[in-house]
């Protein structure tokens, strides 16, 4: 046989027989893979063409998470994604699908990998010793620099991964995006994803007049404003991160300030199971409610930070000020 099948629409990696594509299913736009085969002589004779008795596409594994429509003439074909399957499955997928092209001088068989990807809070950047780092790649012992002090060990870490469905199901665990800049120049230096509880560092006059302090913890949630500050509709799962330390920081995220872990009652019921048990394991002491120690800044409740805030539709920026 002179001739091979490859894929020619620039779309995928690898090459011969084995090609790769890669698709991120961040906010609702990516719906679809798509590629076009044509027929390559091996030892010159001419370009690309079609194989003179068409093309063939079957799904070898991975076929509940969509649905390839292919032209048996031309080559091209389109995987349409099934978005909903993929992120009930809570984690990435791959798909394999075998394409045969026929010609009079024989048969020729490569495969396309497509790899899904669907989380979206990783590569969050938690500012080090060493530099800003993704803080999925923080280990046990890493040192954060943290606002009140000389850095801090990382006593632990743990994530809740929250699968499309939970959020559809409960629409109270979407996460909260901060825009790039929301919060002053550069805080967040980039958008930012944070679960509705978790507590940001701000300064405002109304704080000192109403709670007697200049800084304070306030959740997320109580800074929507629809604009910069918004429930992310669009996020089709998310993973939450948790930094323990042995007390409550205040660290910076994207170069926002921002509160580690704090295991309080409410705060264990929001991690998953498995989590819970180590956290658990490691700390024995928090299962009766002792060891976890104020929290860094007065901690405000949702609807007291709304009053610092003024309304939920304001700009942030004008009624608040990031601490510095």
């Amino acid at each position: 046989m002179g001739y091979n099948i490859s894929e020619v629409s620039g779309g995928s990696t690898g090459g011969v027989s084995d090609w790769f594509f890669e698709a991120t299913l961040n906010g609702t736009s990516v719906t679809t893979v798509s590629g076009d085969f044509d027929e390559v002589p091996l030892f010159g004779g001419g370009g690309p063409s079609e194989s003179d008795q068409g093309y063939d596409f079957v799904i070898t594994s991975g076929d509940a998470y969509g649905d390839i429509v292919f032209d048996a003439v031309t080559g091209e074909f389109t995987f349409v994604i099934d978005r909903d399957a993929v992120f009930d499955s809570g984690s990435d997928q791959v798909i394999t699908i075998l394409v045969t092209g026929t010609d009079t001088q024989g048969v020729d068989e490569d495969t396309i990998t497509i790899t899904l990807l669907i989380c979206v809070a990783r590569g969050t950047l938690i500012e080090t010793e060493h530099g800003p780092v993704p803080v999925e790649m923080l280990t046990e012992g890493a040192l954060v620099r943290t606002r009140d002090g000389p850095s801090q060990p990382v006593r632990w870490i743990g994530s809740r991964r929250i699968p499309g469905a939970e959020l559809r199901g409960d629409p109270s665990l979407r996460p909260i995006r901060i825009s790039a800049g929301a919060l002053g120049p550069n805080r967040p230096s980039r958008d930012l994803l944070v679960s509705p509880q978790h507590r940001i560092l701000v300064e405002d006059w109304r704080a000192e007049l109403m709670f007697g302090e200049t800084e304070v913890l306030v959740p997320a949630k109580a800074l929507l404003n629809d604009t910069t500050v918004r429930i992310d509709h669009d996020a089709p799962q998310v993973e939450y991160f948790h930094v323990l330390f042995d007390s409550h920081q205040i660290m910076m995220t994207e170069g926002l300030p921002t509160e580690s872990f704090h295991p309080g009652d409410y705060a264990l019921r929001e991690i998953d199971r498995g989590a819970r048990d180590e956290l658990l394991r490691l700390f024995p002491e928090l299962a009766t409610g002792h060891g976890v120690g104020d929290t860094a800044r007065k901690a405000l409740r949702p609807w007291e930070g709304a009053l610092l805030r003024g309304c939920v539709s304001c700009d942030v920026t004008e009624d608040l000020r990031l601490a510095s």
